[in-house]
Formats: structure tokens, C-alpha cells, sequence
């Protein structure tokens, strides 16, 4: 074969049969469960998850604590559980306390997946064939730079379907479980509330405060507003003034 045959060489999943290549014994299903759960202590459902996680040899992909104060404690977690033990790892989590809802959901990937390994098998093949072209070198430059780029081409899709197959399994070996957890929360008195003594410090400290602002608020509407105020005080004072005038007298003579 030599490099003019180069042309002939592609990457085509149609020319290469699934059959024996990767083959299952039986169907490939990915499975993903939900589940929000209510306790009375989060701390002591959180080491009873890593309890059932070590059991199981799963592990939590996420985990997420909120502690807010005076408020009910939450975590969420994405748990991956080994698919066969999936059933007996939920059955414990349920324990945990009150289960609020539960969703499962199962996706068969097997086409999928037979699919993935036929056009993986035939990207080696083709990869294989186009060192051996290039092995041979009886073209000219341009030609044998042609076959490189297509090698590195191949080669960049042959690893994103090897990632892309990893990933597929994994998702069949390992089910999905988002878990939500809230604690079951009660108001309670706070013993550690301020003195009286210092609440009425407080109190006064921020009645001075306010006093300061409401004095400085008027002091500024003056600066602001007082010289007009005056002209228009005295455009409207000078009249009533003057009737004010006539009157006294009018009195006084009287």
C-alpha cells in the first residue's frame, strides 16, 4: 500500500459489524435515584452515610453542608454506589430517617455502548493502516505530512471515544444517588441572649444614634432650603404685616 492509497483510508463505523466486539452478557442499564430524607440529627445521619458508603465501597462524588444559625441544618450529596449493591445500600439510607420522596430511574445503554466499541475498533484499524502507510515513506513530503495530520487526527478521536466508553461504563458499574437531607428543626429559646442591662446600653447607644441623625437632617434642610424659605417669608409676611398695622391703629382710634 502506498501513500497515494491514502485517500481510501476513513474512518467508517459502517464497515465494522458490533458483533464480538465488547459484547455483554447481558443488558448494560444505567440506574439514578433521588432521594430527600428528613432527620432528627444530621450530624449522626452523616456518620451513618459514611457508614453505609464504606460498607458498600461507594463514595460520594459532592457533598454540601449548610449550617445556618437558628435554622434547619441541610446537606446534599451525589453518591456513587456499585450497581449490585444498589438495593441494600438504598434500604440503609431509608433509614436515615423519614423518606419525604424517592424517584428512580433506569437508561439501557448496551446499543449504546456496542455502537462506541464497533467505531472504536474500526479508529484503530484505521490508525494501524496509517502507520503502516507512513512506514513506508515512498511518497513525496506533502504526502507523508498529509498521512501524520491524519494520524494525530485518529488518534485524538480514538481517545475521546476511549473516555466516552470509560464514562459509559462507569455509569453502569456505579449507580447515580442524589441525596438531600434536612434536619428536622424546632425553635428553641436562646440561653445565651444579651443582659437586660446590656440590651438598654444598646437601646440608648441607638437612640443617641437616631437623635444625631435627626438633628443633622433638619441642620442640612435648613442650609438647603432655609434661604428660600426667608424670601418667601418675607414676600408673604410684608402684606399681612401692613394689614396688621392698620388695624392697631384703627383700634387705637376707636
Amino acid at each position: 500500500m502506498g501513500i497515494a492509497d491514502l485517500a481510501s483510508v476513513k474512518i467508517d463505523s459502517a464497515l465494522v459489524s458490533a458483533e464480538g466486539a465488547g459484547q455483554q452478557e447481558g443488558p448494560m442499564i444505567a440506574r439514578t435515584v433521588s432521594l430527600v430524607i428528613h432527620v432528627k440529627d444530621v450530624g449522626a445521619a452523616r456518620a451513618a452515610l459514611d457508614a453505609a458508603l464504606a460498607q458498600y465501597h461507594g463514595y460520594a462524588a459532592e457533598l454540601h453542608f449548610n449550617t445556618p444559625e437558628n435554622a434547619a441544618r441541610t446537606f446534599s450529596a451525589t453518591l456513587r454506589i456499585p450497581a449490585p449493591a444498589l438495593d441494600a445500600a438504598l434500604a440503609d439510607l431509608r433509614k436515615l430517617g423519614r423518606v419525604q420522596n424517592e424517584t428512580q430511574a433506569s437508561e439501557e445503554v448496551t446499543k449504546q455502548h456496542a455502537d462506541l466499541v464497533a467505531r472504536l475498533k474500526n479508529a484503530r484499524d484505521t490508525e494501524q493502516r496509517l502507520i503502516a502507510i507512513l512506514q513506508q515513506r515512498t511518497g513525496r513530503v506533502e504526502e507523508v505530512l498529509q498521512v501524520e495530520e491524519q494520524i494525530s487526527n485518529t488518534r485524538g478521536e480514538i481517545e475521546r471515544m476511549e473516555a466516552e466508553q470509560k464514562a459509559l461504563e462507569h455509569r453502569v458499574e456505579f449507580a447515580s444517588v442524589q441525596l438531600q437531607v434536612a434536619e428536622e428543626f424546632k425553635a428553641q429559646l436562646d440561653g445565651q441572649a444579651a443582659s437586660v442591662g446590656t440590651r438598654m446600653h444598646n437601646a440608648l447607644v441607638n437612640g443617641l444614634g437616631n437623635a444625631g441623625d435627626s438633628v443633622l437632617g433638619i441642620l442640612l434642610f435648613l442650609e438647603e432650603y432655609g434661604p428660600a424659605l426667608l424670601v418667601w417669608g418675607m414676600v408673604l409676611g410684608a402684606p399681612v404685616w401692613l394689614v396688621w398695622r392698620r388695624m392697631r391703629r384703627a383700634e387705637s382710634r376707636a
